[in-house]
């Protein structure tokens, strides 16, 4: 047969380093395990900072390609159209008549990309959910907070985008404008 003796033993120490090296020096050879709790949660929190260094990121990066790609499909837009605006004034749209036009527009913008883009972010953070959190037995939330700042900040980009956009086709004189072709 064969025989083992285990004997498991806990301290709680101040200095938990310094109570390891001093059973390192006074088991030397013998046969033990040994296991230092405070390195393994330090370990773990380096190891999560780590990741989420890596993650925010990634979503930063992201982000800002989307938000590059949102500005210059806006502005080409705009850009593409300011003849048709330039007539527009020219028939005697105010500019106030104008910028509340844009401004409407852009809220329709806003409007479409959300309508699309919560339903297809729920079912995502869903399927998320059930393939990370449903073994846990975490029961799922939506994700309200989020959903909140994403409205505010696709209304305030595509706000700043068209303000931008706005002041812009403001400058231009409308003469010059409906005269130049686009080639």
């Amino acid at each position: 047969l064969f025989r083992s003796d285990y004997l498991k033993v806990l301290y709680k120490s101040n200095d938990a380093k310094k109570l390891q090296n001093e059973i390192y020096n006074s088991l030397k050879g013998f046969q033990y395990d040994l296991n230092n709790t405070e390195e393994n949660v330090n370990r773990m929190i380096s190891l999560l900072i780590l990741i989420s260094i890596f993650l925010y990121g990634f979503i930063i990066v992201v982000s800002l390609i989307g938000i590059t790609n949102i500005f210059n499909t806006i502005t080409t837009s705009i850009e593409l159209r300011k003849r048709e605006f330039a007539m527009l004034k020219s028939v005697g749209m105010t500019t106030k008549e104008f910028n509340k036009m844009i401004r409407l527009e852009s809220f329709f913008i806003g409007f479409k990309s959300l309508i699309f883009g919560i339903p297809i972010g729920l079912i995502l953070s869903y399927l998320i959910y059930n393939f990370m959190g449903k073994r846990e037995g975490i029961p799922y939330s939506i994700p309200m907070n989020s959903i909140i700042i994403s409205i505010i900040v696709v209304f305030g980009l595509i706000y700043m985008i068209m303000d931008y956009s706005i002041k812009k086709i403001n400058k231009q004189n409308i003469i010059e404008t409906i005269r130049n072709e686009n080639i």
